[in-house]
Formats: C-alpha cells, structure tokens, sequence
C-alpha cells in the first residue's frame, strides 16, 4: 500500500495505491494557484491527512510535481504551471503533516509506475517518453531513478535535434518537443497549410493532435508527412539516449501514445534506422500500461525506487 499524489495545474489527485498497482480509494480538490503557494500547500495537507485517515498505517507520501526539483528532491525549482519558483515544498508539508513527505518529477511518476506495475515491470532499467503538449521523460537505472546532481536529469523533451523553425519554451532552438509533441505536430500542419500545402484539414478551423492522426491515417498526405517527422525524431532521440546508457527499453506514454501501433511502428522503424550497434542493442520500444492515472501511482511507489 501506499499513498501517491499527483500534482496539476487543474487538479490536485490523491489516492491509495494497493500492493498490485490498483487504486483503492481516490480523492481529488482543484489546483488554487490562483490563490498563492500557501493555499495549494493547505489543499495538500488536507487531502494528504484525509488519505491518512483511511490508510493509517502509512508513514510516507509521494508527490508528483509537473516541474524541476532540487538534486536533493526537496524543493520545487520551477513549475511554471503553478507559477512557483524556489518552493521549499517538502518541508513546508512536513511541518504539517506526522509523515515523510518525498517529491518527484511527474515523467519521473508516470515512470516508476511503468516500472513497479506496467510495460516494464520485471525490468531494472528503462526510460519514458510523455507525448503531450511537449515531451517529458523519466529514467531508471538499476531499480533507481535518475535525478541528476542539479535535478534536472531525464528532460529529453529539451535535447537538441536540429535547427527548427519556432523556438521552444525554453528559449532554445531545436528542442525534441518543438518536433515530437502534439503542439509540435499542430504547428508544423499550419506552417504547411499556411505556405498553400494542400489537406482535408484545411476544412476545419482548428484542429488537434487526434485529428490530424485521423487524417493521417485515411490517408491525407500532410497529416501523414508530420506523423512520419514526428516519428523520425522520436527515433532519433532513442537512438541518442540508447547510444548513452542502453536501457534495452523504451516506454511512449502521453496523449499521443493512444494512436497505438500507428506511431510506434514508425518509431520501432526510425530508432532500428539510426542505432549505432544494432546487432548487439536495439532496445525494445512499446507502448504505456497506464494513462492518466500514471503519476498517482508512480508517487505511491517512489520509496522504492530512491
């Protein structure tokens, strides 16, 4: 058993989180950013001690942060969905709370889920890759996550590829999220449409990821060109992080992982095309066990894998 939270801009997620995986019982408040640190903190603490009361027996709770955290895991670099920076976090909720409280990247969550319940269960060293509106990633080595000295290790999302046409978020240019995320795939059909490219998605006014992976697969040449080049990087990005700590599996998690075998083929292909040793490690590639409720369940399981 073990208690796990899962820290969004929307919403604050809590539950308990039996010895197979299953959430047994869950609760859930809004994220109050709007109302300052000290409120979102209150809101923890309360969710936290509700959990408590149902689960008495634990003594330590997870939290999946959706930012950076210090190499220490204590506080909350940055998290720009929160508009927090420099959060002592851990300790702030342990003056509270009668429990160890331990952070975590979410990518890092959705990993550790992966890893404890999910598509790399029995494995002691894999890496995830979240496809959403950009590109997270998690790593275990040897049954322990990797942080880094400075916390900020497992950001696949900001590798440099190559030279793009937009500038990510970040403030650099060429990240593997500004070519591998939905807002990546978006951006790159309205640049084409924009310059007179032809599709059957010039018929809406907006569009998602969901559509042009529709699109894509019946067949329309632009949503399947930007599948493809969202799939040659992905590729490559698994080669690069092959090439350095060959984990011998990959996990693709996020939104634009339920496009199934349509895109991992193309990233099994594009990865295979580009791998330094082939013949001695090409990694497995498959798909996420777990969607929304992966973070929730990674924290619940953090102890184990610090």
């Amino acid at each position: 058993m073990g208690i796990g939270i899962d820290l969004g801009g929307t919403a604050i997620k809590g539950g308990i989180v039996n010895h197979r995986g299953v959430i047994q019982e869950e609760r859930r408040v809004k994220t109050q950013s709007q109302m300052g640190y000290d409120r979102v903190v209150s809101d923890l603490a309360a969710l936290i001690n509700e959990l408590v009361q149902l689960s008495p027996e634990e003594t330590t709770v997870g939290i999946g942060i959706p930012g950076i955290l210090s190499g220490d895991g204590s506080t909350v670099v940055s998290c720009p969905n929160l508009n927090w920076k420099n959060k002592a976090l851990k300790q702030d909720l342990e003056a509270v709370l009668a429990l160890e409280v331990l952070l975590v990247n979410d990518a890092t969550a959705a990993c550790i889920a992966e890893a404890a319940f999910g598509s790399t269960r029995g494995r002691t060293s894999s890496v995830l890759l979240t496809l959403g509106t950009g590109v997270g990633g998690g790593v275990i080595i040897n049954d322990r996550i990797i942080s880094g000295a400075h916390g900020v290790a497992s950001e696949a999302g900001h590798m440099i590829m190559e030279e793009n046409f937009y500038d990510c978020n970040c403030g650099k240019n060429g990240c593997l999220e500004t070519f591998a995320s939905a807002t990546a795939l978006i951006r790159y059909c309205q640049k084409q449409l924009d310059e007179g490219v032809e599709s059957e998605l010039k018929k809406d006014d907006t569009y998602d990821a969901k559509r042009i992976f529709d699109a894509a697969k019946a067949g329309d040449v632009l949503a399947l060109a930007a599948v493809n080049r969202l799939a040659k990087y992905l590729g490559w990005a698994i080669s690069n992080i092959n090439d350095l700590i060959d984990p011998g599996i990959f996990v693709i998690g996020g939104g634009l992982s339920e496009a199934g075998d349509f895109l991992l083929n193309r990233i099994q292909a594009s990865a295979k095309s580009c791998l330094t040793y082939p013949q001695y490690a090409m990694p497995e590639i498959v798909l996420a066990t777990f969607r929304n409720e992966a973070g929730l369940i990674g924290a619940a399981n953090l102890r184990q894998f610090i």
